[in-house]
């Protein structure tokens, strides 16, 4: 008997719990809304509604109406409304907002949450923006898009709309974050650019991705591609070292105990499929010869003045200028790694020899022209292994010369090299 009553006084005690009541403590205004802020601490639950002004209620148990009657909930500065942080009441409380949800910018702080049941973007809005940041979560159920408007999610962030409609151009930044719809009934195209981070400080961006609706027998089929070329421009950097085999002859003015190489280039990429990327675009090539003789530079060429004193260094230098392309081949998401082949063409901008003494401590370099020694084209091919798990260093690259080093009639010399890359 006893163990029933307690059983019965339990139960009357959960069911005294779940008949707790909920209160909800409003507030008007009567401004209109162009800009919304969200702090953390909340869940904002946001109604569109066809109103002149706006209803804002906190929705809480009974036993915390007293504390929700003198918390802050936000402050109005011009068009912007702030919902300040929840630092009073229990974490994720309930906080509506009713009214005409047509604004100009919305703005989810860190660990921000909320969920709208319809938003409009405004026709005529000139600029039209939402910023969700770090490890918030907006849930959209109907989202009518008009215009061109941006939205960028934060890391770890998550946006989820449950139905698209309208008929304009939404333009959707993703940082290591995640965009997901239901359904699309868009008459124009949304383009997801995504931002992954591979690594603790950088962000590698990604082909963006279009989705589009089209009519097909009658009904909308939506579709995702990666768009062919996404129109942003990378700096590429590549610091090499080559060696010459040098000829047989070491008395050859040619000879070399190595060439040093700076690539530096715009490049833009055209993506094909989930594996294959063609990049292109234009490179400076640089290279610096260690030259292994005291040199000359006289009208029937470079002359060897070995044993002279004081002792001189030289240097030949040359630089090119070109469109490199290369084909890559990714090795998938999980290894954030690629292989790839390139060639380089390339035409001679210059080509000089250098040499200092001891006369100034070897500090300044004597310069003379030397571009006729050189072959006005250059023809570089090269096999890399790509990767963004080496901090700062994307890949190495080995690649060798396949025209001649030097102009036809300067030297009978035959030389073959090969170099290798860090890719920056």
């Amino acid at each position: 008997m006893k163990r029933i009553t307690l059983l019965l006084a339990a139960l009357l005690a959960t069911q005294i719990t779940f008949a707790q009541e909920e209160v909800a403590i409003e507030q008007n205004i009567n401004k209109p809304i162009g800009c919304l802020n969200i702090n953390a601490g909340w869940e904002v639950r946001l109604m569109h509604r066809e109103t002149e002004g706006y209803r804002i209620a906190i929705v809480v148990p009974d036993q915390f109406a007293g504390i929700a009657a003198e918390t802050q909930v936000c402050n109005l500065k011009g068009d912007t409304l702030t919902i300040l942080k929840n630092d009073m009441l229990p974490r994720e409380t309930i906080l509506e907002l009713e009214g005409p949800l047509e604004l100009q910018e919305i703005v989810l702080f860190t660990e921000a949450k909320a969920t709208f049941d319809r938003l409009v973007i405004p026709e005529k809005a000139v600029k039209y923006e939402i910023y969700i940041g770090e490890k918030s979560e907006m849930t959209v159920h109907q989202m009518i898009f008009n215009g061109e408007p941006f939205i960028r999610l934060g890391n770890e962030s998550k946006l989820t709309i449950d139905t698209i409609q309208g008929c304009g151009k939404p333009f959707i930044e993703t940082y290591n974050a995640q965009f997901q719809y239901g359904k699309s009934l868009l008459d124009g195209e949304i383009v997801v650019k995504e931002f992954k981070k591979p690594s603790w400080f950088y962000y590698e961006v990604q082909a963006p991705k279009v989705i589009k609706t089209e009519m097909k027998d009658g009904k909308p089929v939506t579709t995702e591609r990666y768009k062919i070329w996404n129109a942003s421009v990378a700096l590429d950097v590549g610091i090499g070292f080559r060696k010459h085999q040098n000829p047989v002859d070491f008395n050859s003015p040619f000879t070399n105990n190595g060439i040093r190489a700076i690539n530096v280039g715009l490049s833009t990429a055209f993506r094909f499929s989930d594996r294959w990327t063609l990049t292109t675009g234009l490179r400076y090539n640089f290279n610096d010869y260690y030259m292994a003789h005291q040199l000359k530079l006289n009208e029937n060429g470079l002359e060897i003045i070995d044993g002279q004193t004081p002792i001189q260094q030289n240097r030949l230098v040359n630089d090119y200028l070109g469109i490199p392309a290369e084909l890559h081949f990714s090795l998938g998401e999980q290894w954030k790694s690629s292989l790839s082949v390139d060639a380089f063409f390339g035409r001679r901008i210059r080509g000089l020899l250098r040499t200092r003494g001891p006369e100034d401590n070897y500090k300044d370099w004597a310069i003379e022209d030397a571009a006729s020694l050189f072959n006005p084209w250059k023809l570089e091919v090269g096999f890399s292994v790509n990767t963004n798990l080496i901090g700062f260093i994307h890949g190495i690259r080995v690649y060798t010369n396949l025209l001649p080093e030097y102009k036809p009639g300067v030297t009978t010399d035959k030389f073959r090299s090969i170099g290798v890359e860090i890719k920056l």
